[in-house]
């Protein structure tokens, strides 16, 4: 996706006008309206905050994108995550000293005063938002927050008061998820029935607006957790505001499970389980059981479920059974299961410094500075670049990144395409590949390979690639063949050599993706497999400080590697991985890959007990399987659920 200079103001502009905004609705508060068509013609770079706060205000969550940033913008953000994840590890004093310290080394209240510095803003709502958790943590009254959580909103959003109408404060305006969290969080410190009235403002406006659905499963299940504890202390009797709830409970968790996350689980699966049991027609067949108790088997996903299709027994079944497991899987790993922070409305997708790409990339080519430079600028000018003692115009940037064999494109996912239905398309095209439907994948795939220009490396690369493991995994391609067509992917922007060897290393995304799809073919035999292991591993290690802004590559990458490694008998190397992924992945609300690594580290453990090789756990076979069949199902991941379920009937 093309997010940079003229094609990110075409992107944005497609997509104001399939939701028919006009342009001051989406840049308000933000900047005004010259500026904002500076941006849309591409007369006007933006920093990548700037990007992602007009995205969000329509509806696109950055977390799916692979980010430049120029060396000034990337050391402010390499704060801004470090404060996110002290937080989230609830180190609370060091992330307030470094807020503070981030607040004077910005010089945010003297910034705020340019007209022209558009980052201010924004760095000071997220000062002010992590200055509210932070006190919100340490038990400062509720006075105090609501100032605090008000000064936040106003930064961004023009007359904000809440003395006004609720409807004539929603009406004609975009809110990106930022704005909606700290509209919610407000909430909790005006009246109750203000509160109320806000909380639904909110639920009506994320179900009308269109969002995507990672960027609504971070606010949608909050705000309704949030109205069941306004709704509790006005006291809830009627039969109408029960079955209303409810409802709300069942969106909020479908939102989690299309999202695979788990912002606010635990306290809706809680909530909806005391809703309906407060139901006098079925509170007299319900009571509380063990997960072993129900039949978890292939019938499972027919039996029980969260959503209407299903009775209010089975419903509750359900949601008691995710809830221990949730229980389980927390406990293990020492983490609290309920959402006490909401630095993952602030955590980017992978971020990387513009200077260190280009001298990283020119060494692993081994290319002069002198070479590189001919045809866009002076050798000097490289040696500058490289050592981040100037800061080069993105017209040169973009020649020296094309010479890289590096897209154009400062943020991007995977398809280098201003097209918003492309990028719908390569959503689905992953969908119908994870749930086992190849017909419906290999017409989205012909789709995309005549909406997209194959003559940009990236683009061949990707549909090479995804159609390379479709043909697999339908049986079209032998194991030789497959890793044949993955490594010339890897070769439409890098030489396979260069990717395997052992110099520091810029990889992408789909770089990365290709070595690890080598991987995932296990003929340890074959030198590609083998070299590719060794290469992601060390790759993976020197990013592991960074994990919280890499980790969904970091999740897709590693669990191979760990796999691999149980495969060749390495069962405590395997599991300490597996751990990693695991707690890490908890820690982000995150559950896509919880499943797979909880069944690694059982398999890991069956072969220690077939070797005779002593451990320290002793988990039942059948429990665990029965843990990931639940898992499965929440995500939806028919797949997986169906090899569980498979697994399970063979140990019985």
């Amino acid at each position: 996706m093309v997010y940079d200079s003229y094609e990110f103001g075409k992107y944005i502009t497609e997509l104001r006008r399939k939701d028919n905004l006009s342009m001051n609705v989406i840049c308000e508060g933000i900047c005004d309206v010259s500026v904002m068509s500076r941006i849309e013609s591409g007369e006007r770079e933006v920093s990548k905050l700037v990007q992602d706060r007009i995205l969000g205000r329509l509806g696109v969550a950055p977390e799916n994108f692979e980010n430049m940033v120029f060396s000034d913008e990337y050391e402010r953000w390499k704060v801004r995550q470090k404060i996110i994840s002290l937080i989230q590890h609830e180190k609370i004093n060091e992330a307030d000293e470094l807020l503070e310290h981030m607040f004077v080394e910005n010089r945010l209240t003297e910034r705020k005063k340019s007209v022209e510095d558009l980052d201010a803003i924004l760095e000071m709502q997220f000062y002010l938002a992590m200055k509210a958790q932070i006190k919100r943590y340490n038990n400062a009254d509720d006075k105090e927050l609501r100032k605090l959580y008000a000064d936040a909103v106003n930064q961004t959003v023009a007359k904000f008061d809440m003395d006004k109408s609720l409807k004539d404060f929603f009406d004609n305006k975009k809110f990106s998820i930022e704005e909606i969290n700290l509209l919610i969080e407000y909430g909790r410190y005006i009246s109750v029935t203000r509160g109320v009235r806000l909380l639904k403002c909110i639920i009506t406006y994320l179900d009308k607006n269109r969002f995507t659905d990672l960027a609504k499963s971070k606010v949608y299940p909050k705000a309704v957790y949030y109205l069941y504890l306004a709704e509790k202390k006005m006291g809830m009797d009627k039969e109408r505001e029960i079955n209303l709830l409810i409802g709300l409970s069942t969106d909020a968790i479908e939102c989690l499970r299309t999202a695979s996350r788990t912002f606010y689980l635990y306290e809706l699966l809680e909530m909806k389980m005391e809703l309906i049991s407060g139901k006098r027609d079925v509170n007299a067949g319900l009571s509380v059981h063990s997960m072993g108790d129900v039949s978890v088997d292939d019938k499972y996903m027919n039996d029980f479920g969260n959503t209407d299709e299903f009775s209010l027994e089975a419903q509750y079944i359900w949601c008691r059974n995710m809830l221990l497991a949730m229980n389980e899987i927390y406990t293990r790993c020492g983490l609290r299961k309920d959402t006490f922070e909401y630095g993952y409305i602030y955590v980017d997708g992978e971020v990387y410094c513009i200077e260190d790409v280009i001298r990283i990339r020119r060494n692993m080519l081994n290319i002069s500075m002198r070479k590189l430079s001919l045809g866009v600028c002076s050798e000097r000018t490289i040696s500058r670049i490289e050592k981040k003692s100037v800061k080069p115009q993105c017209a040169i940037v973009h020649k020296l990144f094309s010479k890289l064999g590096l897209s154009c494109e400062f943020s991007r996912t995977e398809l280098v395409s201003s097209n918003v239905d492309v990028q719908e398309k390569l959503v689905k095209l992953k969908n119908y590949i994870n749930s086992g439907e190849h017909y419906k994948a290999d017409q989205i795939l012909t789709e995309l390979g005549k909406a997209v220009s194959m003559d940009i490396p990236q683009n061949k690369q990707v549909l090479t690639r995804i159609s390379a493991c479709n043909d697999r995994t339908q049986g079209k391609l032998s194991e030789l063949e497959y890793i044949k067509q993955i490594k010339a992917a890897l070769e439409c922007t890098l030489p396979y050599n260069v990717a395997i060897s052992n110099s520091e290393k810029y990889l992408t995304d789909e770089e990365m993706s290709c070595m690890c799809n080598i991987l995932v073919s296990k003929k340890m035999d074959v030198p590609e497999v083998r070299q590719c292991f060794d290469a992601l591993l060390r790759i993976n290690n020197s990013r592991e400080p960074y994990i919280n802004s890499y980790l969904s590559m970091y999740e897709f990458t590693m669990h191979i590697i760990a796999s691999h490694m149980g495969d060749c008998g390495r069962y405590d190397e395997s599991d300490l991985m597996e751990g990693i992924i695991l707690e890490n992945t908890l820690i982000n609300r995150r559950v896509t890959v919880a499943a797979i690594v909880l069944y690694g580290m059982l398999w890991n453990d069956l072969q220690r007990k077939n070797e005779k090789i002593a451990t320290s756990k002793d988990a039942a076979i059948s429990s665990e399987i029965k843990l990931c069949v639940i898992i499965s199902n929440f995500t939806k991941n028919v797949l997986r659920y169906k090899f569980f379920c498979k697994r399970l009937r063979t140990d019985d």
